[in-house]
C-alpha cells in the first residue's frame, strides 16, 4: 500500500478573518464610495455605460401609442415652400397651433424657442392663435444657462408677456459622453423655475413627481408603431374636407399634443435608448419621454453611490467576498465562486430594476466583491493556516 504524505498545518498569524473582513469592508467603501468618483470620473462613465445597457433592455413598453401624448412634427418637407428654414415661419406656427386647438387637443406645448427676431406681421398672427386658443398652451423657454444675449432674453419675455401663457424651460442635461440620462433640474433664482414638460402635465390636471431625475424611457411598443402618434404638420394644413386631415385631427383629440421641429440635422441627441446604435433622437421627442412618465406616474430611481444603502451594500459585498477569499484560499473552488458571484451581482441588478425600477452602482458592486475576494485569497495565504509537508517527503 501507498503511505498517505505526511501533512500537517501550521498556526496562522491571524487565524481569524473576521476582523480583517471588517476592516478590508471599510476601506473598500471609502475608496469606492468616496475617492474613487472623485478622482477617477471615467469609472462613472462605465456606471452609465451599463444603465444604459438596462435602460435599452428592460424599460417600459407599452402595447401600442402612448394613449395621451402626441406629437406633431415640422420636418423639411412641412418648410418646403418657405423661404427660410429656421427660424420657423410664425404663420406656419399660427395655422398649425389654429388646427391642433380646432381637433380638440386637451394641451398643445410649442417645442420652439421664440428669442430670434420674426417680421412683426406674422408674429401678430401667431400671439393671436396662442391667446385665442381653446386648449392650454404652455411654451419653451430658454432659461440662463443657455447664454441668451441680453436683447434676446428681452425678446423672449416679451413674446410670453404678449401671448399671456406659462412657460417652462426646455434645458436637457447632457452628460459627458453627450447622452440625455436625466431630466435638468431648473436653475437657482430662474425665472422659470418648472419644465415644459412639468407645465404640461399640470395643464392634464397631473401633479408632477420631481423627485426622480433619472427618465423612465419607453422602448418602442409591442406592436412595433411609433412610441407617440406622430403627424407631419403639413397634414395638418391640408384642406379640411381631406381625409386625412379628418383622421389626423381625430386621433389628437384630448391629447396633450407637441409642436416642434423634427429636423435631421437641429436638437438631436444621443439617449441611452439609441447610444448603443450611435442613432439619436429629437429634442421634442425627448421631452415627449419625460411627459408620457409623469402622466404615466412611472419613474426611475437610482442609488446613489454615497448613500448610506449604497455604502452598507458595498461593505458587505467586501466583507464577504473577503471571507469567501480566505476560506477557499487553498482550494480552486475560489475561482468558480468567483465567476458565479459576479453571475450573481449581474442577476439581482437586473431583476431589481426590472422589478423595483432601481439603478444598482453595479460596477462598484463588482470592484468591491474582486477587492475583498481578492484580499481575502492573498491575505488569508500569508496570514491564515497553512499547510506543510513533512520534510521527510520526497520532492
Amino acid at each position: 500500500m501507498t503511505a498517505e504524505p505526511n501533512v500537517h498545518t501550521r498556526a496562522g498569524l491571524f487565524p481569524r478573518p473576521v476582523l480583517l473582513a471588517v476592516l478590508v469592508a471599510l476601506v473598500t467603501t471609502l475608496l469606492l464610495s468616496d475617492l474613487m468618483p472623485q478622482y477617477a470620473p471615467g469609472l462613472l462613465r462605465m456606471e452609465h455605460a451599463m444603465g444604459d445597457v438596462r435602460t435599452s433592455l428592460l424599460s417600459d413598453r407599452l402595447p401600442s401609442q402612448h394613449p395621451r401624448v402626441a406629437i406633431v412634427a415640422i420636418t423639411d418637407q412641412t418648410l418646403n415652400d418657405y423661404k427660410a428654414r429656421l427660424p420657423i415661419d410664425r404663420q406656419l406656427l399660427a395655422k398649425l397651433v389654429t388646427a391642433v386647438d380646432d381637433a380638440g387637443a386637451k394641451a398643445i406645448g410649442i417645442d420652439i424657442l421664440f428669442y430670434r427676431t420674426a417680421p412683426a406681421d406674422n408674429e401678430d398672427m401667431l400671439i393671436d392663435a396662442i391667446r385665442h386658443a381653446r386648449a392650454k398652451i404652455v411654451l419653451a423657454a430658454a432659461d440662463e444657462r443657455l447664454g441668451l444675449t441680453r436683447a434676446q432674453s428681452d425678446r423672449q419675455l416679451a413674446f410670453f408677456a404678449m401671448t399671456g401663457r406659462p412657460a417652462g424651460f426646455v434645458n436637457l442635461a447632457t452628460e459627458r459622453d453627450w447622452v440625455v440620462r436625466f431630466k435638468a433640474q431648473p436653475a437657482p433664482g430662474s425665472r422659470f423655475p418648472k419644465s415644459f414638460a412639468a407645465l404640461l402635465a399640470e395643464a392634464d390636471g397631473v401633479i408632477p413627481e420631481t423627485t426622480h431625475r433619472r427618465i423612465a424611457w419607453l422602448r418602442e411598443p409591442s406592436d412595433g408603431s411609433d412610441t407617440f402618434l406622430t403627424i407631419p404638420a403639413e397634414t395638418l394644413l391640408l384642406p379640411a374636407s381631406d381625409s386625412l386631415v379628418q383622421a389626423a385631427r381625430e386621433q389628437l383629440k384630448d391629447k396633450i399634443v407637441i409642436v416642434g421641429g423634427l429636423l435631421p440635422d437641429v436638437d438631436q441627441h444621443l439617449t441611452p435608448l439609441t447610444s448603443h446604435s450611435n442613432e439619436t433622437m429629437a429634442g421634442m421627442l425627448i421631452h415627449a419621454q419625460m411627459l408620457a412618465e409623469l402622466v404615466d406616474g412611472r419613474s426611475v430611481g437610482q442609488l446613489e453611490v454615497d448613500s448610506l444603502s449604497a455604502r452598507l451594500g458595498l461593505a458587505f459585498l467586501a466583507a464577504f467576498g473577503f471571507l469567501i477569499g480566505w476560506r477557499y484560499r487553498l482550494k480552486r473552488k475560489g475561482i468558480l465562486l468567483s465567476s458565479l458571484a459576479t453571475i450573481v451581482i449581474l442577476a439581482l441588478d437586473g431583476v431589481v430594476f426590472w422589478q423595483a425600477r432601481i439603478i444598482l452602482p453595479i460596477v462598484l458592486a463588482l470592484l468591491s466583491w474582486f477587492i475583498g475576494e481578492f484580499s481575502g485569497h492573498w491575505l488569508g495565504k500569508w496570514l491564515g493556516h497553512r499547510p506543510v509537508r513533512s520534510k521527510w517527503i520526497a520532492r
